[in-house]
């Protein structure tokens, strides 16, 4: 009865401020429009360059001496790594062989033996989730084995992407502090003004009705509630909408013959947070008003 009777004065105060109410809406979606398209921009860079990664293959190249001992051994080495997606190991034998594949080299070349050109390797595709520290430790381990000789990796890009995921984290951090401030402000100022144009003579009669505090707070927090939720669904719908007109042509634009890339939308778990946060910050943007407002009134009243 109670929670019915606070939903209902919610609403009554959402409809009777609705001018009010409705700009808080507006820069609600707006905060939550650009939100998530920073969002967008962030994960599509980190899945670009993890992209790249992964569709370049790196080379484990050994030692000539290395022996069928040794070559388990790396094996060993590289099958435990998390960051790799798959290997091969790539005899001398088999290497001259693709190469005269390759080169249409016909039998009747020069009687060599592929041990004196070719060393012994491993050919590695990295998973595109692979982390720095996955990476240091096959470096780490792969220099304590006598066999290994050295690794021919683009090592530029593989930074590159360790450096997009370090720093995805401090802009991700930046917005969530931009949609808390916002959020704060939006609805502290929205129901302070919905509360000096017509709220003093309700909390006055909820106060001589015998009401607490919790009893003025609740519709004004539910009625916040409601604005931060229309206002994110607003904003994540025209987001999702541009996402949807504009991929198409985006994925057309990132697609080179050899190598494309679609880009992906935002993960769900991202946008509830902004939700959330959303939410929590609004209600200390309330709270803190109707703490103030209220006190107004008692400092008014003595």
């Amino acid at each position: 009865m109670r929670i019915s009777f606070f939903l209902k004065r919610a609403v009554l105060n959402f409809l009777r401020n609705k001018y009010n109410n409705f700009s808080s809406i507006v820069n609600v979606a707006v905060v939550s429009f650009f939100s998530i398209l920073i969002l967008f921009v962030i994960e599509n860079a980190i899945e670009f360059v993890d992209r790249l990664v992964s569709e370049n293959s790196a080379v484990i190249v050994l030692k000539d001496s290395a022996t069928l001992e040794d070559i388990k051994g790396v094996e060993e080495i590289v099958s435990k790594q998390k960051g790799i997606e798959r290997y091969r190991y790539i005899s001398p034998t088999h290497a001259y062989e693709e190469l005269k594949n390759a080169f249409g080299l016909s039998a009747e070349v020069a009687d060599l033996k592929p041990e004196r050109l070719l060393p012994p390797l491993f050919e590695l595709k990295f998973s595109r989730y692979m982390e720095r520290e996955d990476f240091e430790r096959l470096k780490m381990q792969l220099s304590q084995n006598i066999a290994f000789q050295e690794m021919r990796v683009n090592l530029d890009l593989i930074i590159l992407s360790f450096k997009f995921k370090e720093y995805s984290i401090y802009f991700k951090g930046i917005i969530i502090f931009i949609v808390c401030i916002s959020s704060f402000y939006i609805l502290s100022n929205t129901i302070g003004l919905n509360l000096n144009n017509n709220r003093r003579e309700e909390i006055e009669l909820i106060e001589l009705l015998g009401g607490d505090s919790l009893d003025i707070k609740i519709p004004y927090i539910v009625e916040g509630i409601i604005v931060v939720s229309i206002g994110f669904l607003l904003g994540l719908f025209i987001a999702f909408g541009c996402f949807i007109t504009v991929l198409p042509y985006i994925s057309k634009m990132l697609h080179f013959g050899v190598f494309s890339f679609t880009p992906v939308v935002v993960k769900s778990i991202d946008v509830v947070f902004v939700y959330l946060v959303l939410v929590i910050s609004g209600f200390f943007g309330v709270v803190k008003f109707i703490n103030r407002f209220i006190e107004g009134l008692y400092e008014e009243g003595n």
